[in-house]
């Protein structure tokens, strides 16, 4: 842990202004068209990854909590990993190959999320509070484990249109998920003047296991069979700045869509 936190203060604090930053905000909420909303399941996703050129490689970090609710009780759990990050790219993104790797602790168990959740619900009356009936039981103790991963992405085509597919593989233990997923899908471009607007499509079979804590809770991660999930996104680009959006069916295997909004900001000499 001490390692990974020196590596994302390093990134942090060198140079911050030049480093290229992600945050991100998954809900089920935004994946529904018409209320009532189905708050069980993956309910929440909060993230934030910052990454810089070194030597040709983007060095960074990043942090994850996810929150997941049961369909059947007032069970929940909190899942939370803290990354750092390498990766590096060869070729233009028409004809491109990416290869990266991440390592750092997961923390599993009450680590905040039933009150994260009441308050935005209480804002954003998007769903029930503490009061109302939210999930607030934690069936498993907090448990730290470590986890490793590594992903391989590749793409062809012409500058407008390309086909793509990824591979990534992801080992925990202690607690956490270990996971193996395989991509493919197609993506577009189109500019007007500055502003790129871009959409891509992808299916993907994915395998997932658990250590320990409440991850599989009913709701939560899929476990011990192949499962196949798509999803499709759109993103508008200009200068500096991204905002995207992505609709993620099957999220984890548990059945449960997800909706991530992301904003995306370049400060490391690139622009979009």
């Amino acid at each position: 842990m001490a390692a990974a936190l020196r590596l994302l203060a390093l990134v942090a604090l060198t140079s911050a202004a030049r480093a290229d930053a992600r945050i991100a905000h998954g809900n089920d909420a935004f994946s529904e068209l018409v209320p009532p909303l189905d708050d069980t399941g993956f309910t929440t996703d909060l993230a934030f990854a910052m990454w810089r050129p070194w030597r040709g490689y983007d060095v960074g970090g990043s942090y994850l909590h996810r929150w997941l609710t049961s369909k059947v009780s007032d069970d929940r759990e909190d899942l939370v990993e803290l990354t750092a990050t390498v990766s590096r790219r060869w070729g233009p993104r028409y004809r491109e190959l990416r290869l990266g790797a991440r390592t750092g602790p997961v923390v599993t168990g009450n680590w905040g999320g039933r009150w994260l959740q009441n308050a935005w619900h209480a804002a954003s009356r998007s769903g029930p509070t503490l009061d109302e009936g939210l999930a607030d039981h934690y069936p498993a103790e907090r448990a730290l484990g470590w986890l490793a991963g590594g992903r391989a992405s590749g793409a062809w085509g012409v500058p407008a249109v390309q086909a793509y597919s990824v591979a990534d593989v992801q080992l925990a233990v202690g607690t956490g998920v270990s996971s193996l997923e395989l991509a493919a899908g197609v993506r577009a471009f189109a500019r007007v003047r500055c502003v790129e607007i871009g959409a891509h499509l992808e299916g993907a079979l994915d395998r997932f296991s658990v250590a320990g804590g409440a991850l599989t809770l009913r709701g939560g991660f899929g476990t011990g069979r192949w499962e196949r999930a798509w999803r499709v996104g759109i993103h508008v680009a200009w200068n500096r700045t991204m905002v995207s959006y992505e609709y993620r069916a099957n999220e984890g295997g548990s059945g449960e869509p997800i909706g991530v909004v992301s904003l995306t900001i370049k400060q490391s000499g690139h622009s979009f």
